[in-house]
């Protein structure tokens, strides 16, 4: 995610980095080129058989424009709807944490149930770690090696899904506290719903990763926008005459950023910089529940580089 402090408006109309135009200036590019091709061919030979009026162009543009506004909101709602959920895990796990602070305990709190404690928070970062791998997939083995124990972690990257594989570690400790007599009957089922919480979150996560907007809808939407700019000229050079080149350039662009917002933005789980900081979301929950264990060696929160939040 990009962060910066509050930029003036002047340096925002000339500021590139980060946004869509690195991807879209090869098409805006080409279309320009081929708009003065057909400005320069037109009015130096005067073929009027081959001009089109601004009709079509109008009606096609509106439509064109509706489908473009529906594909953004729909990409940004994925894009929010995940941010949400990383939300939800945020307060998930500190919830979690606590109560295990102070549900988990024996009428002599000995060394035992401490450890217990320790291990059973820094499984829930775990958890957080290797949901952010599995939905960036990649390769959590290093991320969470030095919060399990090496039995828990062979179990874990035995499993072809890893972080529900450490939701079912999560709920076998609390069985296991439960039968020791640490946690009451009462407590049990408050923080066995907050791990089925942690569940709803993973599947919420894989339902925005795994279900993209329908690939017909998309190859629409890329066909038209090309057609559409590419025959734009034909439309306007009758009226515009040497200035098409220059109006194609600028709806040719707005159209391109549009279109290419609505796929950078489709994904929020990436590595893009528009993309959501899972890695500086999941930093500070480490740090939060480390905090509340009192462990040693916490880790400093992430900082953007070059205004980028990964």
């Amino acid at each position: 995610m990009i962060v910066k402090d509050k930029v003036s408006w002047t340096r925002l109309l000339f500021h590139f980095r980060g946004s869509s135009f690195m991807v879209t200036w090869p098409r805006i590019l080409m279309v320009t080129i081929s708009a003065m091709i057909v400005t320069y061919i037109e009015l130096y030979y005067n073929i009027q058989a081959y001009t089109l009026t601004t009709t079509p162009f109008l009606l096609i543009g509106v439509a064109l424009g509706i489908f473009l506004g529906f594909r953004n909101s729909a990409s940004y709602d994925k894009f929010w709807e995940g941010r949400k959920l990383w939300g939800a895990l945020v307060n998930t796990s500190r919830n979690l944490a606590r109560q295990t602070c102070f549900l988990i305990k024996a009428p002599q709190d000995n060394e035992a149930v401490r450890q217990f404690r320790e291990m059973f928070v820094k499984r829930m970062i775990a958890y957080t770690h290797a949901l952010r791998c599995h939905l960036r997939r990649e390769d959590s083995a290093e991320e969470i090696k030095k919060f399990l124990t090496p039995d828990d972690l062979a179990q874990v990257l035995q499993s072809t899904h890893r972080p529900l594989a450490i939701l079912q570690q999560l709920g076998r400790d609390l069985a296991i506290a439960r039968e020791r007599q640490w946690l009451s009957e009462f407590n049990h089922p408050a923080m066995d719903a907050q791990i089925n919480e942690l569940t709803h979150i993973l599947g919420g996560c894989e339902r925005i990763r795994n279900t993209p907007l329908p690939f017909s809808y998309s190859v629409l939407i890329h066909r038209i926008v090309a057609s559409y700019c590419i025959f734009l000229p034909f439309g306007l050079v009758e009226t515009t005459s040497v200035l098409t080149p220059i109006v194609v350039l600028l709806i040719s662009y707005a159209f391109f950023e549009l279109d290419a917002i609505g796929d950078e933005i489709e994904d929020p789980f990436g590595l893009q910089p528009n993309d959501l900081p899972l890695t500086a979301i999941s930093r500070n929950i480490e740090i939060n529940l480390l905090e509340l264990i009192d462990a040693p060696d916490r880790p400093v929160p992430l900082s953007p580089v070059d205004d980028i939040l990964m």
